[in-house]
C-alpha cells in the first residue's frame, strides 16, 4: 500500500533530520580522540531515541539545538559508561581552533561538569556553547537564532570558552 500524502511529507522530514544529525555526529566523532569514542551511526540513533522524532518538525536552528543537548547527553552517558569500566576516557575539544594549535583534549565529563556550573551561573553563555560545540552552528547561525549580533555571539563565545578552560584547569 503507497503511502499517504502527509506519511511522505513526515518520512522526508525525518530523513532531512536525521541527515542533519548524522553531519553534526560525524563532526563530533572527528573531533573526540581516540578509539573508544561511540561510532557515528550509534551516536545518531541514541540521539534521535532521545528526540523520539518530536523535534523533526521544528526550524533548523531550534532542531539542532535540542539535538545538540541530546547528542551532548548521549556522549556523557558514554562517556561515564567507558569511565566506570575504568577501561577508557573518552575526550572532547572546545573547538577546531584548539584541535589546530594541538590544545590538550578535555575529559567529556569534565566538560560537562563544567557546561553545568556555567548553566547555572549564566544559561545564555551555556547555550552558546552547545549550539556551537555540540551543535556545529557558527556563529552567524547562533546569532540570528538567538537574535544577537554575531559580534555579541562571538563576546559570548569568549567569556565561555575562558570559563570553561579555567574550570577544567582547576
Amino acid at each position: 500500500m503507497p503511502s499517504s500524502p502527509p506519511s511522505l511529507a513526515r518520512d522526508a522530514l525525518y530523513a532531512a533530520a536525521y541527515a542533519e544529525l548524522h553531519r553534526v555526529a560525524k563532526r563530533e566523532r572527528r573531533r573526540a580522540n581516540g578509539p573508544a569514542t561511540i561510532n557515528t551511526t550509534a551516536l545518531v540513533h541514541e540521539a534521535w531515541f532521545k528526540l523520539k522524532g518530536d523535534a523533526a518538525g521544528l526550524p533548523r536552528i531550534e532542531f539542532l539545538a535540542i539535538a545538540a543537548c541530546a547528542m551532548r547527553q548521549v556522549l556523557v552517558d558514554h562517556a561515564r559508561r567507558l569511565n566506570a569500566d575504568k577501561r577508557r576516557h573518552v575526550t572532547v575539544t572546545l573547538d577546531h581552533a584548539d584541535e589546530s594549535q594541538g590544545a590538550a583534549p578535555m575529559a567529556m565529563l569534565e566538560l560537562d561538569a563544567a557546561l553545568r556550573r556555567l548553566e547555572s551561573i549564566d544559561a545564555q553563555l551555556a547555550r552558546v556553547v552547545d549550539l556551537h560545540v555540540f551543535g556545529g552552528l557558527e556563529f552567524a547561525e547562533i546569532a540570528a537564532s538567538e537574535g544577537i549580533s554575531e559580534r555579541s555571539v562571538f563576546r559570548l563565545w569568549r567569556s565561555a570558552r575562558v570559563f570553561l578552560l579555567e574550570q577544567l584547569a582547576a
